[in-house]
């Protein structure tokens, strides 16, 4: 599926799941790398005095991790093209994106972070600060292995405030379903939309036939979803779609606990530093609610 993943971790919170994420979700001709940093302030504490000393003592202990590596590469499967590259460096977001400035991957995996959902919110976390910074595919993995037939969601967001097309929501279905054809996953299509408040409504007749009102609006966005999807090509089946009425940073992850979803597929745009201070990003308030795998794409 993508040509050059690039799976990145911490030396502190070392796992393989996301590694085998990485792995299935590289093509047959495509090429991982596993990027791993490193950092120990007690090396630099105990040698401070002797920067040669410091200095090999880092390369020594890097290198130790990178045969560690070596031989859990080993044991995966054997026709993955797939090496391991350590770095000693004291900040691993920035490690990350200079690794991936470097690589120039099509697919970027991280570890999900665990976040503080209202600081992150009002300042941004380490996940958000990768979504602002990186315009790469970017795929945060937690450390759950994906079963065999792993449920797909994609939030689409077919109305907008601004001029844009729908170039955007076309990728982000293209995507999760050649994703869902490659893991063989049940692929579900979302879209929240808000109900209008009948306290709003001050025409008595539409009042008194608000449930039709209503329904219209949730028709209407029906159809705009149901015109996204005649974009793909899908033979066999269609994906389940799910309507969702409510404020999208609530009932997104409800329906991502409720449903089970292991990889949610969202969807951002740029923002001016003005717009990030007064309204956000949704994508990056919804990154402190979720606890599934989440890839977010950026449009071009």
């Amino acid at each position: 599926m993508y040509k050059r993943v690039l799976v990145t971790t911490e030396e502190a919170k070392l796992s393989l799941p996301q590694l085998r994420k990485g792995l299935s979700l590289t093509s047959e001709a495509g090429h991982t790398e596993w990027f791993m940093t490193v950092y120990h302030p007690a090396f630099e504490a105990a040698t401070s005095d002797d920067p040669e000393t410091e200095a090999e003592a880092r390369q020594l202990y890097a290198r130790h991790r990178q045969n560690q590596a070596d031989k859990l590469i080993a044991n995966l499967r054997d026709d993955a093209d797939v090496v391991a590259d350590v770095c000693w460096h004291p900040s691993f977001p920035a490690a990350v994106m200079r690794q991936a400035e470097r690589y120039k991957p099509d697919l970027l995996v991280v570890p999900r972070r665990e976040n503080n959902d209202f600081l992150d919110w009002l300042i941004g976390g380490e996940e958000q600060d990768l979504v602002r910074e990186l315009h790469t595919p970017l795929m945060f993995a937690n450390g759950t292995e994906w079963p065999a037939h792993p449920r797909i969601a994609v939030a689409l967001n077919p109305f907008h405030t601004d001029t844009r097309d729908d170039q955007l929501e076309v990728e982000l279905l293209k995507t999760a379903d050649k994703m869902a054809q490659r893991l063989s996953a049940e692929m579900h299509v979302v879209h929240c939309l808000l109900s209008l408040p009948q306290a709003t409504i001050f025409d008595e007749q539409i009042i008194t036939d608000y449930a039709s009102l209503q329904s219209q609006v949730g028709e209407e966005h029906r159809n705009r979803i149901e015109a996204l999807l005649s974009q793909i090509d899908r033979p066999v089946g269609g994906p389940l779609m799910q309507l969702l009425e409510g404020e999208v940073q609530v009932e997104l992850p409800r329906f991502v606990e409720e449903q089970r979803i292991d990889i949610l597929i969202l969807g951002t745009n740029e923002h001016s530093l003005l717009e990030r201070l007064l309204l956000g990003s949704t994508t990056e308030r919804l990154l402190a609610r979720l606890g599934c795998d989440v890839l977010v794409l950026h449009r071009d």
